[in-house]
């Protein structure tokens, strides 16, 4: 605790009758010599000498006085970690601890740092360094607790509080850091740990070219079957939760099995017997097209398997066609490119239309239609 300074009156009157009976001592000692001397004049003029001891000790004790009254300048610096803070101060405190009472002087004992003693005296343009201790929350394990601290780095005031670190722990601020005023230390643990689990994989469709199916013709051939499987990953955990995941292993339990759709890829020639038909076209010009999305033809219909583009002079559009090679399709759509005795056959693959490529093909018209 900072040392209560006496009463300033009380003080300076016992100061004064010291040194006046210090005074009058060396008054009577010097007046002259020797001693029997002394004692005549004491004897012979005894409110004269008491008037000279009284005077000569005013005297001295005026300049004590203005000692104390005469103002002294003092700078004082207060460091706050963030910022340092320079006052000037004219005072008539005599010591430290009285001049940091009397100005209110941000000063905590016992936990800021100052560079004088309290019981030093003030003398003019004296400086004064403190140095504020910082009130600093810690969080670790799942506590915060709020700590008084000077100014050190982040590692050193979690030895003090004996505060271990793992080597993967996460502190931050980082522990060479110095602390400021406002910062809250945070020391995360990190610990790692393996983890299994089953998973279903999900098979998918896929299709397949059989050159033995005629084309227009599909069908499944293997029916699909989800996977399973086992994996095992590293999980990296932050003060009990789950921050990250590392896949270490994966063990097959069950194969996936895609569903398999085939389709055909072979042309037949000729007609299916007893087809029956209103027209024969002999020698059309085969050729095949692929689109994604299915637009819309002309006629009003998705261009998809079993529709064609025609040359709506000759074809009208909406007809239902029988054509070799291709099978049943219905006039869909034409084209500036489609003129004349052409069909374009619409194909699901693009590999079929390169099967098909260009050829002479008889098209038999089954109903005409009405555009």
């Amino acid at each position: 605790m900072i040392d209560k300074p006496k009463d300033k009156v009380g003080h300076f009157l016992e100061r004064f009758f010291g040194w006046f009976e210090k005074g009058k001592h060396a008054v009577y000692s010097k007046i002259s010599a020797p001693k029997e001397k002394a004692e005549n004049f004491k004897n012979a003029h005894p409110r004269l000498a008491a008037t000279i001891v009284a005077t000569i000790c005013i005297s001295a004790a005026g300049l004590v006085i203005v000692g104390y009254t005469t103002p002294k300048t003092v700078i004082v610096n207060i460091d706050n970690s963030t910022e340092v803070a320079t006052t000037k101060y004219e005072t008539t405190s005599m010591r430290v601890d009285s001049f940091i009472e009397n100005h209110g002087i941000d000063y905590v004992y016992g936990q800021d740092i100052i560079d004088v003693q309290m019981y030093d005296g003030i003398s003019d343009d004296m400086e004064i360094n403190i140095t504020k201790a910082l009130q600093v929350p810690v969080t670790a394990d799942g506590e915060t607790v709020t700590v008084t601290s000077l100014p050190v780095t982040v590692g050193e005031l979690l030895e003090e509080l004996d505060i271990t670190v793992g080597k993967d722990d996460i502190v931050e601020p980082a522990q060479e850091e110095m602390l400021t005023g406002g910062a809250h230390v945070y020391v995360r643990r990190v610990t790692t740990g393996y983890v299994s689990e089953e998973v279903s994989v999900g098979h998918k469709q896929v299709y397949a070219a059989d050159y033995g199916m005629p084309i227009g013709e599909t069908a499944v051939t293997q029916e699909g079957q989800d996977g399973i499987e086992k994996r095992t990953y590293l999980v990296t955990y932050i003060d009990g939760k789950e921050a990250d995941r590392t896949l270490k292993e994966t063990e097959i339990l069950q194969e996936k099995k895609d569903r398999t759709v085939s389709y055909g890829m072979k042309i037949l020639f000729g007609t299916p017997a007893g087809l029956q038909y209103k027209q024969k076209i002999s020698g059309v010009k085969a050729v095949a097209y692929h689109y994604g999305g299915n637009p819309v033809g002309a006629y009003g219909l998705p261009c998809e398997y079993g529709t064609c583009a025609v040359d709506s002079s000759i074809i009208p559009l909406g007809s239902l066609l029988y054509i070799e090679g291709y099978g049943y399709a219905v006039a869909n759509d034409v084209g500036t490119a489609i003129k004349g005795n052409v069909v374009d056959l619409y194909m699901e693959r693009y590999g079929q239309c390169l099967t098909l490529g260009a050829r002479k093909v008889n098209v038999y018209i089954i109903e005409y239609g009405n555009k």
